[in-house]
């Protein structure tokens, strides 16, 4: 395993002494100067949805979505590695959609509702997902109720649908919902026997990471189906607009522009991965939030989730990024990764 670390260190530096990072690393900072306009969500969340070939991405959805008639919609799918801001681009969008249509932000279980409705399914899910969901009766705790499930009500009061990790979803459950897919807009409810119609408003967008450890990808009828596809990476000029370090935001960018030219790395920190780690830095110190960002990938290491390879390279951008002073020795008995101290309790 050390082999391979070594090999991709040695592919990194010999880059750099051929010019290649630096070439790459002006075409990360020129990134970094557009991070695209705020958003202020209802919850108070300031977000920027990233820019497709100069359009913002969430209008790019918005266009897509017919709110007057969902059979004439384009879906959407958002694919793009965990932590680039793949929910909070459907969320700016159907916000967008909702202020357009003129409507007031409303209240659902406590929370601001504009419109979108998240879905998370997983392995386990079957082919009533999208059409029941049961409830405790809160006239008999031992009893359940039989309710409509979120995605058909999203259908019957018109609103948008987002499906997280999709490709983490049983087929047989993103199969049972083809025909409210394929311009019929229909949704069928055995246990009525009523036929569910998509009022206007509906529309469904997918956001999922194809390269998800443990998941599948997604049925081949539905690339037709949802063929709008949006690329999402992390938005890295935002990151210096909300405060975090400039150097450690470009060397993330750095890495992340490896990751894509690089066959070694399937996973470098993203966008919300940085945005934590600045936060914790900024909370507590540099030391601190470090060795609590490092047992986090650690742990993932251990999970089979993240390889070593990509561990040796997350700490190689916090050597990029001016923090290579708070390494431990090679001989000092603290629990580290790579030479970064781990948040280990004593």
């Amino acid at each position: 395993m050390a082999s391979a670390i070594d090999s991709l260190l040695d592919t990194v530096d010999r880059a750099a002494e051929e010019g290649e990072i630096a070439a790459a690393r002006a075409s990360v900072l020129e990134t970094l100067k557009t991070p695209g306009d705020p958003i202020e969500l209802p919850d108070g969340r300031r977000i920027y949805p990233p820019r497709v070939l100069g359009i913002g991405a969430h209008e790019i959805i918005a266009n897509l979505l017919d709110a007057q008639d969902p059979s004439r919609s384009r879906f959407v799918r958002l694919i793009g590695p965990p932590g680039t801001g793949k929910s909070q681009l459907a969320r700016a969008a159907a916000h967008h959609l909702w202020a357009k249509a003129g409507k007031e932000v409303g209240d659902r279980h406590g929370q601001p509702f504009y419109g979108l409705v998240e879905i998370n399914g997983g392995p386990s899910s079957d082919e009533f997902l999208f059409r029941y969901d049961y409830i405790p009766d809160p006239e008999d705790g031992g009893r359940v109720r039989l309710v409509e499930a979120a995605f058909a009500r999203a259908m019957r009061e018109g609103h948008l649908v987002m499906i997280d990790e999709a490709n983490t979803i049983r087929d047989v459950a993103l199969l049972s919902i083809n025909a409210t897919l394929d311009g019929r807009l229909t949704l069928y409810l055995p246990a009525t026997g009523e036929t569910v119609r998509a009022a206007p408003g509906f529309g469904v967008i997918l956001a999922y990471n194809p390269g998800l450890v443990g998941a599948t990808d997604i049925p081949d009828a539905w690339r037709s189906r949802f063929p709008a596809t949006i690329e999402v990476t992390s938005n890295w000029g935002a990151l210096l607009d909300l405060g975090a370090p400039r150097d450690l935001v470009h060397a993330a960018a750095h890495l992340d522009r490896e990751r894509v030219t690089e066959e070694q790395l399937s996973w470098t920190p993203q966008f919300r991965d940085i945005e934590a780690l600045a936060d914790m830095m900024r909370r507590l110190d540099d030391r601190t939030g470090i060795a609590l960002f490092v047992s986090n990938i650690a742990e993932q290491v251990a999970a089979g989730a993240i390889t070593d390879a990509e561990a040796a390279a997350a700490c190689r951008m916090l050597d990029e990024a001016g923090y290579k002073h708070l390494r431990v020795p090679a001989t000092s008995k603290t629990p580290n990764l790579n030479g970064y101290p781990r948040a280990v309790t004593a």
